[in-house]
């Protein structure tokens, strides 16, 4: 029997953001808080208004992590604020989202489940290629390059 070297894991770098996932609520909203490297996931409950959503916002920039929320938020006017934030958004397709929850059972759990798959589809290799980067205007400050 032949003996055979451990397989290597492939563990994130330092430089590896942490990821945001977002779902929303009828009264409030449910946002997990991924650390790639320690695993950890910190749920956050805040209340669906403008000013506890542009909070979320700007401390997810400060922490330079990546937020991943649904298409159905691209109409909520607190995204408005991310293009004053340098801050990445991810948006996944809702139709894809709802089915994968359909199929999971994530229909009938609370909503921090949602909010955490949402947090580790960049992670999901099969997943990946269905998110889109939301483009962010430019500050009026910044001189273009080119």
């Amino acid at each position: 029997m032949a003996i055979h070297a451990p397989r290597a894991q492939v563990r994130p770098s330092a430089n590896t953001p942490a990821l945001c996932g977002v779902w929303p609520g009828p009264t409030r909203s449910t946002a997990v808080l991924l650390d790639p490297l320690t695993k950890l996931q910190l749920p956050i409950s805040l209340a669906n208004t403008e000013q506890a959503r542009c909070a979320l916002l700007t401390w997810l920039a400060n922490q330079r992590a990546h937020l991943v929320i649904p298409d159905t938020l691209l109409a909520q006017p607190f995204l408005n604020q991310a293009s004053q934030t340098p801050l990445t958004v991810w948006i996944t397709p809702s139709a894809l989202l709802q089915a994968i929850r359909f199929t999971t059972g994530f229909t009938t759990r609370p909503p921090k489940h949602t909010a955490a798959l949402l947090a580790r589809w960049p992670t999901a290799p099969a997943l990946r290629p269905f998110l889109r980067r939301l483009t962010t205007s430019h500050h009026p400050e910044q001189l273009p390059l080119l």
